[in-house]
């Protein structure tokens, strides 16, 4: 099997949404939107590849017996890095030009 493509702490984004038929099953569950940033909890190996968790979404207590409701990796991609600048040497750039 392949590794998964996310690490828990990772940074998400959800590319995704339409969990239709996962809600047809149980509409309690909540389940990520496009456009916020989220964090990677948790993988599950599944027999379809990696579920994840989120840190922001908390479905455990959604149906009491079973694991909670993961999100297939497939629906999301991760977030790249920021490049740190330095505010200092921007300005100074802006000042000179």
């Amino acid at each position: 099997m392949n590794a998964p493509l996310f690490h828990v702490g990772q940074p998400v984004v959800c590319t995704n949404d339409d969990f239709t038929l996962l809600l047809v099953q149980n509409p309690a569950i909540q389940t990520p939107k496009r456009g916020p940033i989220y964090t990677v909890r948790s993988l599950f190996d599944t027999h379809r590849g990696f579920g994840i968790t989120l840190e922001e979404i908390n479905n455990a207590g959604v149906a009491p017996g079973f694991p909670e409701a993961n999100f297939h990796e497939s629906r999301f991609a991760a977030v790249p890095p920021v490049e740190e600048l330095d505010l200092a040497e921007l300005m100074a750039e802006e000042v000179t030009a």
